[in-house]
């Protein structure tokens, strides 16, 4: 059976390890709507839709290999196959 969730590059952030290696970590996560309450359509302005997103895939490149291949909000295609193999494609 394989896995498929489209998802969106939610935050780019600089890391590191103990051992002094440096590293770009890429968040990739899904949208999960959220109901608004009752009383928000009563508001003048309407109130914005209320988006929750919740993290799917996290990318560690080393920093020599960072070469800005991944942009906030652009959106991907995860695949996970039954073996463990995971791919992930950009959406055209």
């Amino acid at each position: 059976m394989v896995y498929e969730q489209d998802a969106i590059v939610v935050e780019i952030k600089a890391d590191f390890d103990p051992y002094g290696g440096e590293y770009t970590m890429v968040s990739l996560a899904y949208k999960i709507p959220i109901p608004q309450p009752p009383e928000a359509s009563r508001k003048y302005p309407p109130l914005p839709k209320p988006v929750m997103y919740k993290h799917v895939l996290h990318v560690f490149i080393p920093r020599e290999k960072w070469a800005g291949q991944y942009m906030l909000w652009q959106e991907y295609k995860i695949i996970c196959k039954d073996n463990g193999e995971i791919t992930v494609k950009r959406k055209e």
